[in-house]
């Protein structure tokens, strides 16, 4: 989809994970980011979520109780005298969650908006601002992979090898300096080299292989039509749910399970997109 398309929606989606914490949107949302990711990368995906969300889902469901003591059913008293909640014990699940979603949505979006997408968006308008996204998106990548070149390149020839405590608390210092130098140097030259293209210029032009289709022009209708429709309910129709000091919300009316509806549609537009490509694909295969 054209860059304007994608940048509505993980807009969208982000804003609406970060900031509505109902317990079956939030649910939805987390659902919906981790199928995502899964379309995207795969195995990737969901070695993502074992190895660095779950471990983090966990301290914060473990951590909040212990610090968060609002509520008024109290479970048990603990060892310091303070008391431990089930409400928050449930905000703590709610708040896992919500990382969760919103770090699975920033791995499609790192995905989907590659470095030509920001600088496409951003290049006129605030070329400063694209220039940074482009390199704050795509420095992770390279930085990891470089600094397991780096790793292995050190174990050849200095500190790596040695087996003590002292031999590698050198080695990973020795590599991090490296690490440091190298990106430093790399920042300076790709800014040298988007200044000396005239990158930012006025009445530079600048090529664009993206174009603005009829369907961009379907899908975002339905997207913009999905966040109005979701604001309104917000706004009007009483979806809300509270945590402290008790449970208080709307689950099974009317605006509540339209609201469920358009924002499972909203998150799964993807995969609705792609999977349409791919029956069109198939058919156009078919008929050669």
């Amino acid at each position: 989809m054209h860059p304007i398309t994608n940048i509505v929606f993980f807009s969208a989606v982000i804003i609406f994970s970060m900031f509505y914490m109902h317990p079956v949107c939030l649910a939805i949302s987390l659902l919906c980011a981790f199928a995502n990711a899964v379309a995207v990368s795969g195995k990737i995906a969901a070695f993502f979520g074992l190895k660095f969300l779950l471990p983090t889902a966990l301290m914060l469901i473990i951590i909040n109780p212990l610090f968060n003591h609002r509520g008024k059913t109290i479970i048990c008293y603990l060892p310091w005298d303070n008391p431990l909640t089930l409400e928050s014990i449930i905000y703590g699940f709610a708040t896992a969650a919500l990382v969760c979603a919103v770090a699975l949505w920033f791995h499609t979006f790192n995905k989907v908006m590659t470095s030509d997408k920001l600088i496409y968006l951003f290049g006129r308008i605030a070329p400063a601002l694209g220039l940074v996204l482009s390199m704050a998106l795509r420095f992770i990548p390279r930085f990891t992979a470089q600094f397991k070149l780096t790793k292995q390149c050190q174990k050849q020839i200095t500190y790596c090898g040695k087996k003590s405590l002292i031999g590698r608390i050198k080695a990973i210092a020795r590599v991090f300096s490296i690490m440091v130098s190298w990106s430093m140097e790399n920042a300076m030259d790709t800014s040298d080299s988007m200044k000396g293209r005239g990158y930012g210029l006025k009445g530079r032009s600048a090529y664009s292989r993206f174009r603005f289709t009829r369907d961009d022009a379907v899908v975002l209708a339905i997207m913009l039509s999905g966040v109005i429709g979701l604001i309104m309910l917000i706004i009007f129709g009483g979806v809300k749910y509270r945590y402290f000091p008790s449970f208080k919300g709307n689950f099974s009316d009317a605006p509540s399970v339209l609201f469920y509806c358009i924002y499972a549609v909203l998150c799964l537009m993807p995969i609705a997109v792609n999977g349409r490509e791919g029956l069109r694909w198939k058919r156009l295969r078919s008929r050669i």
